[in-house]
């Protein structure tokens, strides 16, 4: 063997080894990172792909890769172009890496391990890293919630999930997955990019997908509405499910409900209204506490 090829064979960037796992995949372990209430307050994403040409405008965001796999590639490619100019903002979640149902499982186990190597790379380097999940069909329950400690925070998205556009309605697909994270990882808060689903239970985070879009990077933040909801689901179990939805008013006026289902969160606040939500497989109750709203 030559002195090149020795340096390749045991070059860390193609072995990607730095990293110890706790599980037979050898996918890494992100550490745990902390969000204080005032990280949480009025929290807003910012896209990989735009960090470039930024210049320090957001920095008080968080960095996010729900986007198309072209469009950070490099990241995996080559981290260490990039470390400096992620460590400067309040956080990164981990490269989204498609987890389509038509990739191979042994494609989809690789683009899990790449999540967590590149996660647990930036963390090495300083940056809190917060994970992102997503997973396939029940088969990638296996090892698609590797790496992550328990009760970390954790970031999902439901956008490919909903029916919209061209893609089909995957919701039954989504909460199998999302269920199966809330029992393995236990997670302490759940970053949701995009509508969450009554259904989900957890302390969520709410991110609104359109006034994430480009189109509002510049807007001030104007209301912050905070939901209880309580859940009685088949097994009469009660779950507490906290939503924190964010709006950006940039017209003026109070935020106004996208679809039917929303409006039970209008009320007066500090008022109660139990509500009965329909799902394809009949539905259940919820109450919804009103807290009061806070203008900024």
């Amino acid at each position: 063997m030559t002195l090149e090829n020795f340096k390749y064979r045991t070059n860390p960037m193609f072995l990607r080894n730095q990293f110890d796992g706790d599980n037979d995949f050898g996918i890494p372990i992100i550490p745990k990172t902390e969000l204080s209430e005032d990280d949480i307050k009025d929290l807003r994403l910012f896209p990989f792909n735009a960090i470039t040409t930024d210049n320090g405008k957001h920095l008080s965001r968080i960095i996010h890769f729900f986007l198309y796999d072209y469009n950070f590639e490099k990241i995996w490619i080559d981290p260490d172009k990039y470390v400096d100019l992620l460590s400067k903002y309040k956080g990164v979640l981990t490269p989204d890496f498609s987890m389509y149902l038509e990739m191979p499982y042994a494609l989809q186990i690789y683009n899990t391990f790449r999540n967590r190597w590149c996660g647990a790379y930036l963390a090495n380097k300083g940056i809190r890293v917060i994970p992102t999940v997503s997973w396939a069909d029940e088969k990638s329950f296996d090892f698609c919630f590797k790496g992550i400690e328990k009760g970390s925070i954790v970031a999902v998205s439901t956008y490919m999930f909903h029916e919209h556009d061209h893609h089909a309605d995957q919701k039954d697909l989504f909460m199998k997955g999302y269920n199966k994270m809330l029992e393995i990882i236990e997670p302490s808060k759940i970053i949701c990019y995009s509508e969450p689903f009554d259904e989900m239970a957890g302390d969520i985070i709410y991110i609104d997908y359109d006034l994430s879009s480009w189109q509002h990077y510049n807007d001030d933040v104007g209301k912050t509405f905070v939901i209880k909801k309580t859940i009685m689901n088949t097994s009469n179990k009660k779950i507490d499910a906290l939503i924190t939805k964010t709006g950006y008013i940039t017209k003026g006026g109070d935020w106004i409900p996208k679809k039917e289902s929303d409006k039970r969160f209008l009320g007066e606040p500090n008022s109660q209204r139990d509500n009965y939500v329909e799902t394809k497989k009949g539905g259940y109750n919820t109450r919804v506490n009103m807290m009061k709203t806070e203008k900024r």
